[in-house]
């Protein structure tokens, strides 16, 4: 028998080479498979290190106006959702057929659902605006494809597809060490690696599908040589002819199958070892191509397994820990002057590195610089005012009035929408009012035009009973358009958040001020009581009943004292279960009735604004204005804050450490102005 075919060469690409199936617009699935996994070097921590520096280094990013349109990437995972799904398909229709799709094709079956959900979760995170932020390469076999991507993908090729957050934090803190990362990029890193992995879990897909169709190639030769060798030897020669004449692609994993599915009757047919020795020369031997095929079984199966369990890690890792870890402009924001932003919820903290984002992006200055100038900006009110908290906190210049003394210093000039946004706040009045009477004059416009020439002889009775409609109409699209293009500022807060809670200089009253008809209204008033502490449960809050009797036509009434009495000894039993050896946590305050000539009865002075009044002046050192005090009342003299609730309110567990960190923020804090005296 002669040579029909090459002789099979085997090598291992370099990682340059195995990128190769990555390039923009490539998706040929043989070139792929040429390409290989997205396998690397395995390297250890230090090693690790030093090829992320080197990426880094040698890396070049396209100018803004220079990068391609479109996005490739996205277009890419768009291709990997067909492979992935028709792979699934072929590879359950084997199994359901008896067949062994391997370990490979076992994880990809079983976490099918797992793979499905991570490229959602792409498309959620990395909409198309926002891929279009990220910086372009300009050369390298990742060009035009963003930057942290190759970190991603540097990442996963010399890891085996492992990812974790240490080989992640190791990775960025190398690479930053050449090129610090933007703000939009850290966020990007956890969709990056998502990526890196579904390709990773494409390839081994193509090649475990290609293991099936080899297996079936196999599969359907050794039948058919079977078949020839019962048949006798005339149909062994010409089977065998057949298969010298037109062999099929003699992998590893063809050849393995094929011969060991021939062994059992190679002894009774020496023609099947003179096709043996023929393989042998052509291709591999029996021995090679079984030890390759289970080699690339095994590296297919580790590849496939790692780069499952690695979208799993992503998915439970702490990003944003990660992104302030790594973000050199939120080391500048930690270094506040007032010392107020490392104390700050994430989302505040978020929303000034947003912020800094902007004015960067329009500026073209690096974030951390923008960083630097707020910061600077709030050390020179420090040192000019040691005492004004508000200015010299960064979030003054960031999110505040501080805003144009940042962009004057930066060079920073409004984009149109934004300058027009800028306007409309300005001239709330306007935009409101000449709003409503544009769209009331639209609408009795319309009004006339629908009814006709017959209606302008009558216009006057016309517009006076289309006015009202008119008007009301013209108040809910304003409304409608206003809720629409300004969404509302929030408010920046302070995190006091589990374990530290509120502290003692934050202590704060929760009161709620209610009417006693009944024993049945205290003891519903205490379990509405006790319900709102156990929601938000803090040393340093303290919550309280502001109590009036119903009105009546007498001073007092019989059952008075036993609606007083149910009350005191509820606050007392509160106590003694849930803070019997500490300060007191429940209290009551309880007024007597007051005439009310103007009324005509007996009841509560000014009801409710008079008891928050009185319970006020209470705190701050004044009379005491109630009938009956339960509780150890010298903490509160303390309070910094007072939460008021009606009596069918719900305060939603942790709502009340939201509303002391907003109330305490800086940029929240109340002023009191003498001149006005407000």
């Amino acid at each position: 028998m002669r040579a029909s075919t090459p002789r099979l060469r085997i090598t291992t690409p370099p990682l340059e080479r195995l990128l190769r199936g990555l390039r923009p617009g490539s998706a040929d699935g043989a070139d792929e498979l040429l390409a290989g996994p997205l396998r690397g070097e395995p390297l250890g921590a230090d090693h690790l290190r030093a090829r992320a520096l080197e990426t880094a280094q040698a890396q070049r990013v396209l100018p803004q106006r220079s990068r391609r349109t479109g996005a490739p990437l996205l277009a890419r995972l768009n291709q990997t959702r067909r492979v992935l799904e028709d792979a699934h398909e072929r590879l359950a229709d084997y199994t359901g057929q008896g067949g062994d799709v391997g370990p490979a094709g076992v994880w990809l079956l079983d976490n099918f659902h797992v793979v499905q959900e991570h490229i959602r979760e792409v498309h959620e995170s990395l909409p198309r605006g926002y891929y279009r932020e990220l910086p372009e390469l300009a050369d390298g076999p990742l060009a035009g494809y963003p930057r942290v991507y190759e970190l991603a993908i540097t990442l996963i090729s010399h890891t085996e597809g492992r990812v974790d957050d240490d080989s992640v934090h190791l990775v960025a803190t190398a690479f930053q060490e050449a090129t610090p990362l933007t703000i939009g990029e850290l966020w990007a890193v956890p969709a990056m690696l998502r990526l890196g992995c579904l390709e990773s879990v494409r390839r081994m897909a193509l090649r475990t599908v290609q293991r099936v169709g080899e297996v079936e190639t196999a599969d359907g030769w050794a039948a058919r040589i079977q078949k020839a060798s019962d048949d006798g030897a005339r149909a062994m020669r010409e089977t065998l002819a057949a298969f010298v004449a037109a062999p099929p692609p003699l992998t590893p994993t063809v050849v393995s199958r094929l011969l060991g599915q021939l062994r059992p009757i190679r002894g009774a047919h020496p023609a099947l070892i003179r096709l043996e020795q023929w393989i042998a020369e052509e291709a591999l031997s029996a021995e090679d191509a079984g030890a390759l095929s289970t080699q690339r079984l095994a590296l297919t199966q580790l590849m496939m397994g790692n780069s499952i369990t690695s979208l799993r890690a992503i998915t439970h890792a702490d990003w944003r820990t990660f992104v302030e870890t790594q973000s050199a402009m939120e080391a500048v924001l930690q270094e506040d002057a007032s010392g107020v932003y490392p104390r700050m919820t994430f989302a505040t903290r978020d929303r000034y590195r947003h912020a800094v984002e902007r004015i960067a992006k329009r500026t073209g200055a690096h974030e951390s610089t923008v960083a630097r100038c707020a910061v600077d900006l709030g050390r020179e009110a420090q040192n000019a005012d040691p005492d004004d908290l508000r200015r010299s906190h960064v979030g003054y210049y960031l999110v505040d009035a501080g805003r144009k003394a940042l962009e004057h210093a930066t060079g920073y000039r409004a984009a149109p929408r934004e300058a027009v946004n800028r306007w409309v706040r300005r001239h709330p009045n306007l935009i409101f009012v000449g709003g409503v009477l544009l769209g009331t004059a639209a609408a009795l416009a319309a009004v006339l035009g629908l009814a006709g020439p017959a209606a302008w002889t009558a216009w006057g009775a016309v517009l006076l009973f289309a006015l009202v409609p008119a008007l009301d109409i013209a108040v809910t699209v304003v409304n409608l358009l206003v809720t629409a293009f300004l969404p509302p500022r929030l408010l920046p807060k302070l995190d006091l958040g589990a374990p530290d809670g509120i502290p003692p200089e934050l202590r704060t009253a929760v009161v709620v001020p209610t009417l006693f008809g009944s024993v049945a209204a205290v003891e519903d008033a205490l379990e509405h009581l006790e319900v709102q502490f156990l929601a938000n449960r803090d040393p340093h809050l303290h919550v309280a009943l502001l109590s009036d009797f119903t009105d009546a036509e007498t001073e007092t009434r019989p059952e008075d004292a036993a609606i007083l009495a149910a009350a005191e000894a509820g606050i007392r039993a509160l106590n003694a279960r849930y803070a019997p050896t500490t300060q007191d946590a429940f209290y009551l305050f309880h007024r007597s009735r007051k005439w009310n000539a103007q009324q005509g009865t007996w009841m509560g002075w000014e009801r409710k604004r008079g008891k928050l009044g009185q319970f006020n002046r209470f705190l701050r050192g004044g009379e005491n204005e109630f009938e009956c005090i339960v509780g150890q009342t010298a903490p509160l003299h303390a309070c910094r804050y007072v939460i008021t609730l009606d009596a069918d309110t719900v305060l939603p567990p942790g709502a009340a450490r939201v509303l002391v960190g907003t109330l305490a923020h800086p940029l929240n804090r109340a002023e009191y102005d003498p001149a006005s005296g407000r």
